[in-house]
């Protein structure tokens, strides 16, 4: 009898299980209500970046919203069809146009007592005028690539992709059980009732999986009562990041011309400054959208750090700067690629490309810029008055007793600044450009406060 009542108490504690899972559970519920923007997108993003790291058993969108660009929207779907936990629709008031394919993304969609979902067919937002019809032949085309995209949604989410079609096309009609639900010629708008209603054998709802009155009573039907939930809501970050990522382009090419620069003028300090801002505003931009991670500015930092010690401690261009460069590069490819949680640690061949163009193209046109630096840069007003801020801000340590005509040794390899001795003394020298190895013979040919420009000795002589 002993045993039995032990065996009937392991059973009642079986049982408990799942709702104690179900209690301690916890749920991600990202806002939408406002148009639909890359704004957005940075929302869901990092809505699901977060929700991945909490490890939340589900993700809940409350819908409100009349729609927005489609571009945006289509990337939300993307995100929503890898999201690594079940993510539900509750359109709290209405979920118009690309709200409603936001929603055929989801598992499951539930609506708010009195809302409405649908009229989705694509339009043309003319600034200062509004949205106006597109072109007729270029509308056939879009609305084709959106039901398209709408309509796979729908598969794979077991939604009834014949709704979403009349929502999008107005020359669709929606008929079941011998009944008209949308007359051709008319976008298909439901509300919360006519959604919910069911038809077929067996009986199915039209798209709603129920009419609830808050996302409390949603997670209750999903199995997820008691479970405890934290909100992601749009913040002034994603505007910050949707500037930053359009200029960041801009940034990385900045920040590239900006090392040179210091590498030109040592001891100046400024454009050291000006590169760790524009990579730091990089940085910062992506990590707003979503799509950089921690891990991204560790690569660039050891990138950094390799290229420093190439460049301050061994001599010639070798390994450790080649694979400096490569760190950096690799980081900031890394930074504008977006990873899905849960996927492959290294992201698909597509989906580096564009990354991969952008820092490319970036660092070409960096290059240009050097290029056209190194040949009229000493000869600016502005680069002699950084000189002069760098002597001031830094006095010179016995460097201008030296007298032209001094000869030494290079110590370090000179591209173009670098170490000299000079009568056993250690001395900050540069050339006017040319490469010299560490080693070499080397004569003053200038003394400005702290900068002593040098030549290799008998350099005149080769051609």
């Amino acid at each position: 009898m002993k045993h039995l009542w032990i065996y009937l108490a392991a059973l009642l504690m079986v049982a408990t299980l799942p709702a104690r899972a179900a209690t301690n559970a916890t749920v991600c519920v990202v806002s939408i209500r406002e148009e639909i923007t890359h704004n957005t997108l940075f929302l869901v993003r990092r809505a699901l970046n977060e929700a991945a790291a909490r490890q939340a058993a589900a993700l809940v969108l409350d819908i409100d919203t009349n729609g927005g660009r489609v571009d945006a929207t289509e990337d939300i779907m993307r995100l929503l069809q890898h999201a690594p936990m079940p993510a539900y629709a509750f359109v709290n008031q209405k979920a118009f146009s690309a709200g409603s394919f936001i929603a055929a993304a989801t598992d499951k969609i539930f609506m708010a007592s009195g809302s409405v979902i649908g009229a989705a067919m694509p339009v043309m937002a003319v600034p200062g005028e509004g949205a106006k019809e597109l072109p007729k032949g270029y509308q056939e085309k879009m609305s084709s690539a959106v039901r398209a995209l709408v309509r796979t949604a729908a598969q794979q989410n077991g939604h009834n992709p014949d709704v979403f079609e009349a929502m999008v096309d107005p020359d669709v009609e929606l008929k079941l059980d011998d009944k008209v639900i949308s007359e051709k010629g008319k976008l298909l708008t439901l509300t919360d009732q006519e959604a919910a209603r069911e038809y077929g054998t067996p009986p199915k709802p039209l798209l709603s999986a129920g009419t609830l009155d808050s996302i409390d009573e949603l997670l209750s039907q999903v199995g997820l009562a008691g479970a405890t939930i934290f909100r992601v809501e749009p913040a002034g970050f994603e505007v910050l990041g949707r500037w930053l990522t359009a200029i960041g382009p801009l940034l990385m090419m900045v920040g590239f011309v900006a090392i040179y620069l210091e590498m030109k003028t040592p001891g100046i300090g400024v454009p050291a400054l000006v590169a760790a801002v524009c990579f730091a505003l990089y940085f910062v931009g992506q990590f707003a959208a979503g799509l950089a991670g921690w891990e991204d500015v560790a690569i660039f930092a050891l990138g950094v750090a390799l290229l420093a010690v190439e460049i301050l401690v061994l001599p010639g261009f070798g390994v450790t700067g080649i694979l400096g460069i490569g760190f950096i590069l690799t980081s900031l490819v890394l930074a504008m690629t977006h990873r899905f949680p849960g996927g492959p640690v290294l992201p698909a061949w597509p989906a580096v490309q564009i990354p991969m163009l952008k820092v490319l193209m970036s660092f070409a046109g960096s290059v240009v810029a050097m290029m056209l630096l190194a040949r009229w840069l000493p000869q600016t007003s502005l680069f002699r008055r950084l000189e002069l801020s760098a002597t001031s801000a830094s006095p010179s340590i016995g460097q201008d007793a030296l007298p032209v005509g001094a000869t030494g040794v290079a110590e370090t390899m000179l591209r173009p600044a670098g170490k000299g001795r000079f009568d056993g003394r250690l001395v900050d020298v540069m050339t006017e450009g040319d490469l010299i190895e560490a080693g070499a013979a080397i004569r003053i040919v200038e003394v400005r406060g702290s900068r002593v420009a040098v030549e290799r000795i008998g350099q005149e002589n080769k051609a």
